[in-house]
């Protein structure tokens, strides 16, 4: 019996996480808080507070809200969906699609909120032009995630 310790195989854990019904509703949810956070940068810019300090803290806020967003969908879509889909291979490359087009958007929208949330940056017309484009990417990603890949999902 002493010996049977050694002989035991360690059984490995999945990393992979299980299916989650209300994961999707959740992200629904967070689109929402995003989509919120962003209207109110818009309406701060638009009644002039681009100088103040409420632009660049709620730019802060962003960030952190959408990098939440980014690696909870990286843990738990991707992973799963990936292990999922694996014998599928059509599903599998939609799948690998999403998740290589996110990480440059990441890059994209991360760096420019790392850049002008800064408080030595000044929030000019080159900052509300990229703002623009940044706000553009991230409103068809949502679309098309909450169209194309959300659906495999609940499949």
């Amino acid at each position: 019996m002493f010996f049977d310790l050694f002989n035991k195989k360690e059984e490995k854990k999945s990393h992979i996480p299980k299916y989650d019904p209300k994961l999707i509703g959740k992200f629904h949810k967070d689109h929402d808080a995003i989509r919120a956070d962003i209207e109110k940068i818009q309406k701060a810019m638009d009644q002039g507070a681009i100088g103040t300090g409420i632009v660049k803290n709620a730019l802060k806020h962003l960030r952190m809200r959408l990098l939440g967003h980014f690696m909870e969908e990286d843990i738990k879509l991707y992973w799963y969906m990936k292990d999922y889909y694996k014998e599928d291979e059509n599903a599998f490359d939609i799948i690998k699609s999403f998740e290589n087009s996110i990480k440059e958007i990441q890059n994209d929208v991360l760096h420019f909120f790392d850049y002008y949330a800064r408080d030595d940056i000044p929030l000019d017309t080159e900052y509300e032009k990229k703002f623009k484009q940044i706000v553009s990417e991230l409103s068809d990603r949502v679309a098309s995630e909450e169209e194309n890949l959300y659906t495999l999902y609940l499949r």
